[in-house]
């Protein structure tokens, strides 16, 4: 019986729709779908995503997923006390499992010991930091996940992307917030002074875009500017280019699945799911830019538009001539001869919005519910049966 391990890590809110099509991803992977495949599910819940535990709308899902002998929920209990949601969650819903809180095993020690179960052997970690810092409490769980990393022994990474690149600025001086520049810095100290290695960076096109990349007219480079020393600003080939190691990358929402014996072998695949709106936010550009690149590099790459990602398909998009924004259209018409890359959108999405046209894409193949599960989980009989998934949201 082939036997898979997943993770998932959700920090942002989970919808009613979210949670929908998401537990049913889930119950398949944890042995409740079609096939005969099983596996161990961990969910781990921070942030704003532990509401989701007794909003009315989502909170029967996770019931339900809490009931399989094969799921295992695992809530902050740091988190539940700051959001006053402590007593009744570890009450209302017995399947959850609440750590932290002076429990036993912190939180995030608890992720990097799951992470370290699944892909073993690993001797790095990383995250895809997307949100900027004090407007988002992301960078903190970011600090939070890397140190558990370090106190591991393992190698931590940090991949600073789309608003993540803000924690490059120097000088940062919250007056009521922990210093995310600060706890960068000192995080890459002690993984020195432990005789690790910290690979830091930031994309060189979201920070020239941020002002962090200028162009030093007496030598004709560009040069940090206004950057803590502690992350290195390179191209955003460069970062993928660590994608091909056998090793987890967590972020804001995401997750992995890898294979029962799977210790190293191939290159993980990348399932990026586009979930927001095409034009009034950069998540729909900065996931297309970094799926395609990855894709272009070798990395078996998935795009599932999904939720309000769904509008980028829908009827066609013209540009103003006076707008300077790339069409997320023309995008995805270029790049759909990717060897490495398939487009795909969800047909329960389309509906749900009443969505029935998506302009002249033929080779963004609709997919239901019961589509999704054969994506993000390979078949033992298919040729990425030996390779790991990892899981991003945009």
């Amino acid at each position: 019986m082939h036997v898979s391990s997943s993770t998932f890590f959700f920090c942002e809110p989970v919808t009613g729709e979210r949670m929908r099509w998401l537990s049913g991803v889930i119950s398949a992977a944890g042995g409740e779908g079609a096939s005969n495949e099983t596996g161990s599910v961990k969910i781990f819940l921070s942030g704003d995503a532990l509401f989701s535990l007794l909003d009315a709308r989502t909170r029967p899902g996770w019931v339900t997923l809490s009931r399989m002998p094969s799921v295992r929920i695992t809530a902050d209990g740091d988190v539940l006390l700051l959001q006053g949601l402590f007593d009744p969650v570890a009450s209302g819903i017995p399947g959850i499992r609440v750590t932290g809180a002076g429990n036993g095993r912190s939180f995030w020690g608890e992720l990097v010991f799951a992470l370290e179960m699944d892909w073993k052997g690993t001797k790095n970690a990383a995250f895809l930091l997307c949100n900027s810092p004090y407007m988002s409490r992301v960078p903190v769980y970011m600090l939070r996940f890397l140190a558990s990393v370090v106190e591991a022994g393992l190698h931590p990474e940090l991949y600073c992307y789309l608003d993540g690149v803000h924690v490059l600025h120097d000088g940062q001086r919250p007056s009521e917030f922990e210093n995310i520049g600060k706890g960068v810095s000192a995080l890459a100290g002690e993984t020195v002074r432990s005789c690790r290695d910290p690979w830091f960076a930031a994309c060189s096109r979201c920070a020239t875009a941020r002002g962090y990349y200028q162009m030093n007219p007496g030598t004709g480079f560009c040069e940090p500017a206004s950057c803590i020393q502690d992350i290195a600003i390179r191209p955003l080939k460069e970062i993928l280019a660590r994608f091909p190691g056998f090793y987890p990358v967590a972020s804001h929402m995401g997750g992995w699945t890898v294979p029962a014996g799977c210790e190293g072998g191939g290159v993980p695949g990348l399932s990026v799911f586009i979930t927001h709106p095409p034009y009034c936010s950069e998540w729909t550009f900065g996931g297309l830019s970094l799926a395609i690149a990855a894709a272009m590099d070798g990395i078996p790459t998935n795009v599932i538009f999904i939720e309000d990602g769904v509008y980028a398909l829908q009827e066609i998009h013209e540009v103003p001539g006076n707008e300077r924004i790339f069409n997320v259209q023309e995008m995805i018409a270029v790049t759909t001869d990717i060897e490495s890359l398939s487009y795909h959108v969800h047909s329960p999405s389309l509906e749900d919005r009443g969505i029935h046209r998506t302009g002249d894409f033929p080779l963004v193949g609709k997919v239901s519910d019961g589509d999704l599960p054969r994506i993000l989980f390979p078949s033992k009989d298919g040729p990425a049966s030996a390779t790991a998934m990892r899981m991003l949201f945009f």
